[in-house]
């Protein structure tokens, strides 16, 4: 064989390979070009899933705070409850002292206002009195002016002056006052003084 002929194959060779080379190479691109677009789409995917499992994770995290919060929430509302039920209970107690407290005060205030009651009966009975006395004195006193010496032995009594003694004023039939009749039992001091 000789080298035309060696070269005639070598170029027929290349002329069937380099065609099936360029196919192949075209078709090795494309794969390669799939197969890294399907090793991106394998990261994404890895990505998302990472994600989804980051998000999971997260999800297993908040329900769990969430729950937490749950159980925190009602023992605040328990503790709330039981707190509210002692002031309640607390409140009761306090509106009975107030009852008791003023049922005392309602007690004393009339015990109170019965003794006010007795002492004005007692002051007035009191007042009576002593105008009942005022009253028996001043007679008394007026009827002094009509007593006669000269009957009971004593002859000190001037008759001009005595002559039974007629009253010089009237009966008082209802109460003067003891500062209206001064001046008449200090005349009649005087007159008496005289005899």
């Amino acid at each position: 064989m000789d080298i035309t002929e060696i070269t005639t194959m070598l170029g027929t060779m290349l002329g069937i390979i380099t065609p099936l080379g360029g196919v192949g190479a075209v078709l090795y691109r494309r794969q390669n070009k799939r197969l890294k677009e399907a090793e991106a789409a394998l990261a994404e995917a890895n990505v998302s899933k990472a994600k989804v499992e980051s998000k999971a994770d997260e999800w297993d995290i908040w329900k769990e705070q969430l729950e937490a919060e749950r159980e925190h929430v009602k023992f605040k509302d328990e503790r709330i409850n039981e707190l509210l039920r002692m002031n309640a209970e607390k409140e009761d107690r306090h509106q009975q002292d107030i009852k008791d407290w003023e049922e005392r005060f309602t007690n004393q205030t009339t015990y109170l206002r019965s003794v006010q009651r007795d002492l004005l009966a007692k002051t007035q009975s009191e007042i009576d009195y002593t105008k009942t006395v005022a009253e028996l004195t001043r007679e008394r006193d007026f009827y002094k002016m009509w007593f006669c010496c000269r009957e009971q032995g004593d002859e000190t009594c001037n008759p001009e002056m005595c002559a039974r003694r007629k009253p010089q004023q009237p009966i008082p039939i209802k109460y003067v006052p003891f500062e209206a009749n001064t001046a008449v039992v200090i005349n009649l001091d005087k007159t008496n003084g005289e005899d």
